[in-house]
């Protein structure tokens, strides 16, 4: 078996990185580009920067009756459950129902389904609920100890203050980002009303 004449480091690390600009290498053609950079077989760029977070899966197109299921489901169903049955991430179904315009009585993040969009482990969630970093509160569930306990309701202000007051403790770069632009879409619009009326006065 021939020798591996490449080895990944800090360095090449960071060349792809920077290549990538931050965005997925694996579409449009970068891979190829950096693989000719880095003299590299392209399948290698493509399993690196999965690793470190530069690329993520797309998600397939809904069909009609995937969105007719998630609209008579979604009020009285888990996102862990829909997905299951959808066959999909619990953020994905709570994205697709977000732009659907569906809404649970107490629709918010547990730390796991927010961990899972920021790709952090959830324990790094639990940390910064327990600092005051991150808002919270709890669903009033009647989850035992066993079960682990009362699960946490984490609203989009919660983590848009995160992203505001804490913004280098999230790694954007690993973040889902369909959910991130969903998420900042209505602030941003805000902004840009609120910029607008002030040149107008």
């Amino acid at each position: 078996m021939p020798q591996k004449k490449w080895f990944w480091n800090d360095i090449t690390d960071a060349t792809l990185r920077s290549a990538s600009g931050g965005y997925d290498p694996t579409v449009r053609g970068r891979s190829q580009e950096i693989a000719d950079r880095l003299k590299v077989p392209r399948w290698a760029v493509n399993r690196r920067a999965a690793a470190l977070g530069l690329s993520r899966p797309k998600d397939r197109p809904w069909s009609a009756q995937g969105e007719a299921y998630l609209e008579a489901n979604f009020h009285h169903v888990s996102a862990k459950t829909l997905a299951r049955k959808l066959g999909r991430s619990p953020t994905a179904v709570k994205l697709k129902a977000k732009r659907l315009g569906l809404r649970k009585y107490d629709e918010g993040y547990t730390a796991s389904s927010l961990a899972e969009a920021l790709d952090v482990d959830p324990h790094w969630v639990l940390a910064r609920i327990r600092s005051g970093k991150l808002r919270a509160s709890h669903r009033h569930t009647e989850r035992t100890v066993q079960q682990g306990g009362d699960s946490w309701l984490i609203t989009d202000e919660a983590v848009v203050e995160l992203l505001a007051e804490h913004p280098y403790d999230i790694d954007l770069r690993k973040v889902d980002s369909l959910w991130f632009m969903d998420l900042i879409a209505p602030y941003l619009q805000r902004a840009v009303a609120g910029s607008r009326r002030a040149q107008a006065a």
